[in-house]
């Protein structure tokens, strides 16, 4: 049985150590995460970082992002970030 796992960031510090040690304690090949308290910025600064960790851990894995605009799709297909999903 599959699981559903979710992260959600807040605006608060650490949240990318929060972030690989929740990869690293769940085998979350599939994982949604959660930008929707975040403000623009911080959301494509997280996404980008978590989308290369995520990436390190598990190449073939993919993370689906909540709460980002429709823009940022054609931000990471330019940077070549090929693991986020957009709902």
């Amino acid at each position: 049985m599959k699981r559903n796992y979710c992260f959600k960031f807040e605006n608060s510090k650490g949240q990318i150590d929060k972030f690989k040690k929740y990869v690293e304690k769940h085998d979350c090949r599939l994982i949604t995460v959660d930008f929707s308290s975040l403000n623009i910025f911080d959301a494509m600064k997280f996404a980008v970082l978590s989308s290369a960790y995520h990436f390190q851990k598990f190449p073939n894995g993919k993370l689906k992002c909540i709460g980002l605009c429709s823009d940022f799709s054609a931000f990471s297909d330019d940077f070549f970030i090929k693991n986020l999903e957009f709902v």
